[in-house]
This record gives structure tokens, C-alpha cells and sequence, in this order.
């Protein structure tokens, strides 16, 4: 016996062969939706997220200063480094001020270990102090301006597992545009941005000999990234003027994000512009101005080492949602009441006697 199965028909096409090229078709428009929204270039700091340093283990400075808010995992030896003083309420210094009112603190320091100072520093810490460890012997109790507060607010671990994903894909990501490195010192982008970002791999070596940079294509609206490999870096000051026929690289620090991938230890002296992802490297600043925001495994930092914030900083790209596609308002019908039930069964009850009578 041979069972068959009529397949139905509308208007003369079968409609399980039609309804599977639509679903064939649906799928297709997903997958094409969903690679759309992976391709989406998002960049997240995190718990990092408004500090001008952000370090995992231990940090050693024994002076100068950070215009902005410092977060340190391990233990710290601050010396008379003076820490958030553009936070110091009712002082104006060089750079953006980001104290809201005289008087009022914000938390400039955040220490997860022990803390150290020098016995004679007084007030170097233009705010309040979060410390998860103690103050060590022979430090000065006057240190901190504002109020001192004994918390661990900060998962480091947590927060650098995720920066090493995201240094991870962004080194994966391919060049935007051209990278030509002429005359073995000038970095020249010469092209434009994909979305308002612009991917630029580059090695260590050539971060070392580099000393100016021009990308052509970019303006203030986009976002630099620039790859950096190599695992043991030491480079200086780039200068982002105009160079031969090529104008200044017109574009704030909080829009350029130098990417140090594989790096385990880097060195640093004169003078950059822009922000630093280095969560597996050893960072040591010798001296001169940083401008921008320092996620790094450990700092070491000179006498004459300043972490400026002249344009702010980093602010993630916005990633526009797709609309959501409307859904149609769905109309309910109101149950009947069951008082009004009980009263049509009597009333049909009371017919059906009276046609029997």
C-alpha cells in the first residue's frame, strides 16, 4: 500500500515548497542581520571608565602629578606624586577642571593593597581615598585632602579578563586604509575612516622609530586605533603637525587608542597624545607628558612622569540599534462577566420551557 500526501496548493504554487523558499529567505535576511551587528566595532573601558591610570598590580611614582582620578589593584608608593589635581575643588589649573563645586570631593584614589607616602606630604591627594589595605609606617596621615574610606570597590582581575578580550579584537581587525612608514620615521594613514574608526596595525619597531604622525582622511568625529605588536616596546614623543604637504592630525587624544596587544613591558619618555591598552605590560614612564588615559599591568613612573588630560577621556564610538520592527497592537475582547453568563442560561433555560407549554 502506498500512502500519498497531498501537498496543498495557493493559486497554483505548492505551498510547502513556497512556504520553505520564504523561510529559506527569512534565514538569509537574519544571518545577514546578525553578521551586520557582529561587525559592529564596540569599544567598552569599563570599570576603567574615567580614570587617567588604571593598574592591575603595583604602582611606584615618586613625584610629579595625574590631572585625573588614579585606580590601583595592588599595593602603591606614591611619594609625593599629587594625585587628581584638576579634581582639587576651587583650583584651576592647565587642562579640564572636574571638580563640580569648592568644597565638595570626589574619590581620586582608589588603592586595593597598602599605600605609601612620604612622612612630609600634605594634601598631595587632591580628594578622597578608597584604600583596601593600610596606610604604612612613616607615611603621612595628612596626605589625603578630602576623607579616607577602608572598601574595595574595583574587581581588577574581572575588569582585566575583560581587557584582554577586547585588545585581543582589536588586534584582530585589518587595516581601514594605507599605512605607508616613509623615510623609517613618519607614520602616514592615508585613507578613510570605515564607520568613523580607522585600523592601523603597526610593530613596536616602528612605534620606536616613528616620529611624526598624519593620517589624511580623519577628522575630530573619528576614532584612531592604532595595533601595536611586540612584546617588549620603547618608544618616545610622535608629533602630530603638518609635515611636507600633509596638514596636523585634527583630532582630540580621547579619540586615539593605542592598542599594545602582545606587549610584557614597555618604556616611555616625551611626549603623546592618546590612550594606552596595555593590560598584560609592565609600564614605565621615565619622564615627560602623557596625555590621555594608562590601562596597564603595573606602573613605574620618573620625577618628572605627568598623566595630563588635556582633551578628556576616551569616549566609546555610539553603536545605533537597528529599529525594532513594530508589532501590531493586539485588540482583546472582553470576557463576558460571569454574572451575564448565569443570566442568558436562565433566560435560554426559561425559553426552551415555554415552547414545551
Amino acid at each position: 500500500m502506498r500512502l500519498t500526501i497531498n501537498q496543498p496548493k495557493l493559486h497554483g504554487i505548492n505551498y510547502v515548497n513556497w512556504f520553505a523558499l520564504m523561510l529559506k529567505q527569512v534565514s538569509a535576511i537574519l544571518a545577514l542581520v546578525i553578521a551586520t551587528q557582529a561587525s559592529a566595532l564596540s569599544i567598552d573601558l569599563g570599570s576603567a571608565t574615567g580614570y587617567n591610570l588604571f593598574i592591575k598590580e603595583n604602582f611606584s611614582q615618586p613625584g610629579a602629578d595625574s590631572q585625573g582620578k588614579i585606580a590601583i589593584g595592588g599595593n602603591a608608593n606614591i611619594g609625593q606624586y599629587d594625585v587628581g589635581v584638576n579634581y582639587e575643588p576651587g583650583t584651576w589649573r592647565d587642562g579640564k577642571q572636574f571638580w563640580t563645586q569648592p568644597g565638595k570631593y570626589s574619590d581620586v584614589l582608589v588603592v586595593g593593597g597598602n599605600l605609601t607616602t612620604t612622612q612630609w606630604a600634605w594634601g598631595n591627594i587632591k580628594g578622597n581615598l578608597v584604600l583596601g589595605g593600610e596606610l604604612t609606617a612613616g607615611s603621612s596621615k595628612n596626605a589625603v585632602l578630602g576623607k579616607t574610606t577602608k572598601a574595595k570597590p574595583i574587581d581588577f582581575t574581572a575588569a582585566f579578563d575583560q581587557f584582554s578580550e577586547l585588545s585581543q579584537e582589536l588586534a584582530g581587525q585589518a587595516n581601514t586604509g594605507g599605512l605607508d612608514f616613509k623615510y623609517n620615521n613618519w607614520l602616514l594613514l592615508n585613507g578613510a575612516s570605515n564607520k568613523d574608526i580607522y585600523v592601523a596595525n603597526i610593530t613596536g619597531q616602528m612605534l620606536a622609530n616613528a616620529t611624526d604622525l598624519t593620517a589624511t582622511g580623519l577628522d575630530r568625529n573619528d576614532t584612531l586605533i592604532i595595533n601595536v605588536s611586540g612584546k617588549n616596546i620603547n618608544f618616545d614623543s610622535l608629533n602630530y603637525g603638518a609635515r611636507e604637504n600633509f596638514g596636523a592630525l585634527n583630532m582630540s587624544a580621547s579619540n586615539i587608542l593605542y592598542n599594545f596587544f602582545e606587549a610584557e613591558n614597555i618604556i616611555f619618555s616625551g611626549g603623546i597624545k592618546g590612550n594606552i591598552l596595555a593590560p598584560k605590560a609592565n609600564f614605565t614612564f621615565l619622564q615627560g607628558d602623557l596625555s590621555g588615559q594608562v590601562i596597564a599591568k603595573s606602573w613605574t613612573g620618573g620625577w618628572g612622569a605627568q598623566a595630563n588630560l588635556w582633551d578628556g577621556f576616551f569616549v566609546p564610538p555610539e553603536v545605533i540599534e537597528p529599529p525594532k520592527p513594530s508589532i501590531p497592537p493586539v485588540v482583546t475582547v472582553p470576557e463576558p462577566s460571569s454574572g451575564m453568563l448565569i443570566f442568558c442560561g436562565l433566560l435560554a433555560l426559561g425559553l426552551i420551557r415555554y415552547k414545551r407549554s
